[in-house]
């Protein structure tokens, strides 16, 4: 007969086996993942019984047996996708796309051009490789896998639909919070519209209405502040910082640094808890300037929270629950390169202004506000709940 102890026990090993599989695909240590039998062989952590002794425990008052059923509701739903997760890590791992200049790039590498190249023709010709390679493989796999989704969580009937078990699980409104993204995009666009002008005829000698994806991806690359953000010296120095503030890097050996180049790393950097506190994967593909400077910081903020868990708590305490507490970690840190005290003690040049700062956070803080919206106002047509990704 399952009890809560064997289902957590159950819950964290699986974790823990998934979260290795990712990392080592995301990381570019593997040519994929095979996460199919993974969740076969921990089926008890998230079959029906365990569901509902999770719901029960809820409804008694155990403090944390939300997070728990919100775990299992997730990892349910995880399994069912795990034939398109394979594939699209499988198709990840090798992706390319052609140029129309006859150029063959890897997939992965695609942002990291982007945001690196100064002329507009080069990054609209990697932007058409991207879309026409997204349009082709990528989307139809994305549509499938949400698609899919939401079938699995409807077919676990805790709330009548997919958007009814979302707040049924997290207590979170959805109504209410696109309202707040709402008021927070109608009252920041003033303020945008008086930075963005400016910027993007500064940064790139466009108008606003001209930039398209691959040029913001150079706009907020801002490679006229590289030589206050050099590469070379960006892991020691936050890593010395981090020893000033009387923090450890690692944790006593908890946290590993992959920051390194290495063929089939994904362009987005990420944190993988692999084992809550005790291993905690921090993994970063360098870009150059201060967007690595500001991601790495954003990702030890994320290490350093799970890295510092209480291993006394029970497993979804530690590893799962609503992202919103380890972002605030991550974005403590990393908006510690906007803050004065932090520049002024760093060599910063001339070049790098107030004004700049302030399109920056204010971009930051509307794009926030956009994926709320995307996650209630879009959500009447298929999105995604959550991910089997690595925390970002």
């Amino acid at each position: 007969m399952a009890t809560l102890d064997g289902i957590r026990r159950d819950a964290e090993a699986l974790s823990e086996r998934v979260a290795r599989a990712l990392l080592a695909a995301h990381a570019g240590l593997a040519e994929g993942a095979a996460l199919q039998p993974l969740y076969a062989a921990h089926a008890r952590a998230y079959d029906a019984e365990a569901l509902a002794l999770a719901r029960e425990a809820w409804a008694a008052g155990d403090p944390t047996a939300r997070l728990l059923a919100e775990w299992i509701a997730e990892t349910h739903a995880a399994r069912a996708l795990a034939t398109l997760d394979e594939r699209e890590l499988a198709w990840e791992a090798r992706a390319t796309a052609r140029l129309d200049d006859g150029r063959v790039v890897e997939y992965a590498r695609l942002p990291l051009l982007q945001a690196n190249a100064a002329d507009a023709h080069e990054r609209a010709r990697l932007e058409r490789a991207r879309l026409a390679l997204v349009r082709d493989a990528l989307a139809p796999l994305r549509r499938e896998r949400l698609a899919r989704e939401h079938d699995a969580v409807g077919a676990l009937g805790i709330a009548g639909g997919y958007l009814p078990t979302f707040e049924a699980l997290t207590g979170i409104a959805l109504d209410a919070l696109a309202a707040q993204g709402d008021a927070l995009l109608r009252d920041t666009q003033a303020a945008w519209d008086e930075v963005l002008p400016a910027f993007a005829r500064r940064r790139l000698g466009m108008a606003p209405h001209e930039l398209a994806r691959g040029d913001v991806l150079r706009l907020f690359r801002a490679p006229e502040f590289d030589a206050a953000f050099p590469s070379g010296g960006m892991v020691a120095t936050v890593r010395t910082q981090l020893d000033a503030m009387g923090l450890d890097p690692t944790v006593g050996g908890r946290v590993t640094w992959d920051v390194g180049e290495r063929a089939g790393k994904r362009a987005r950097a990420f944190c993988s808890p692999v084992r809550v506190p005790d291993e905690v994967w921090l993994v970063l593909r360098p870009l150059g300037g201060v967007g690595d400077w500001r991601t790495l910081l954003h990702e030890v903020g994320h290490a350093l929270h799970f890295a510092h868990a209480d291993r006394a708590l029970p497993f979804e305490a530690r590893w799962a629950g609503d992202n919103s507490v380890t972002e605030g970690y991550a974005m403590l840190f990393d908006h510690l390169v906007a803050d004065r005290g932090w520049t002024r003690r760093r060599p910063m040049p001339s070049a790098v202004r107030p004004r700049s700062r302030s399109c920056t956070s204010c971009a930051a803080t509307r794009r926030s506000s956009a994926t709320s919206w995307r996650c209630t106002r879009g959500a009447r047509r298929p999105t995604s709940w959550k991910s089997a990704t690595p925390r970002r």
